[in-house]
């Protein structure tokens, strides 16, 4: 009789981390993740009461490891960091920012949550504490629509690898088109305000 394979938790995750970047969430299942490991799904559920729970787990650390790219403090401004963070996370991450944001089967619900954590950062910016909540929805539609192209851009290789954007072309880019419709949007709205 063989012997029963053994997988510790580590060992499961980071082979389910590894499914999650190359075919999305949906190809977490107990049969593919047995299948990866040449195993029956046996020992998954040693570590796991659910498949569910272990997907939570892969979205927590996915989350997490974007949440360190907005945060960067490349700049002084929230917003250009935290949209410089979405593009240097799709160029450090590829699979992974194609499987959360561009899979056909995406979950809606997956992509929400992580522009609900990118909308918490923005809301740190004191800049745009008097704006209404309505405004400010729609300033982060404009930048997230920016960023997102600019990142899905660098994640699909529309740029060559030897020629892949650095940190500063990146700022630049969204300093010429997110910020400047930014600022105008923000001039706009103010001078609503002052013709009232």
């Amino acid at each position: 009789m063989p012997k029963k394979a053994v997988f510790s938790k580590k060992q499961i995750f980071d082979q389910a981390f590894a499914l999650f970047e190359t075919k999305g969430l949906e190809a977490i299942t107990a049969r593919n993740l047995g299948k990866a490991l040449s195993s029956s799904p046996a020992p998954i559920y040693a570590h796991y009461d659910s498949i569910t729970q272990l997907k939570n787990e892969l979205i927590s650390v996915a989350k997490d490891r974007f949440l360190e790219y907005l945060k960067r403090p490349v700049t002084d401004k929230i917003y250009l960091n935290i949209g410089i963070g979405i593009c240097t996370f799709a160029k450090e991450n590829k699979q992974l920012f194609i499987s959360i944001f561009l899979r056909e089967q995406s979950f809606s619900d997956l992509i929400r949550e992580f522009r609900d954590v990118i909308k918490v950062e923005m809301n740190k910016d004191s800049r745009f504490n008097s704006l209404s909540n309505e405004f400010k929805d729609m300033l982060f539609f404009d930048c997230w629509t920016y960023a997102h192209g600019l990142s899905t851009l660098i994640a699909t290789g529309f740029f060559p690898a030897d020629n892949e954007p650095d940190d500063e072309y990146i700022k630049e880019r969204l300093m010429q088109g997110a910020a400047t419709m930014l600022y105008k949007r923000l001039e706009d709205y103010n001078s609503s305000l002052n013709n009232k």
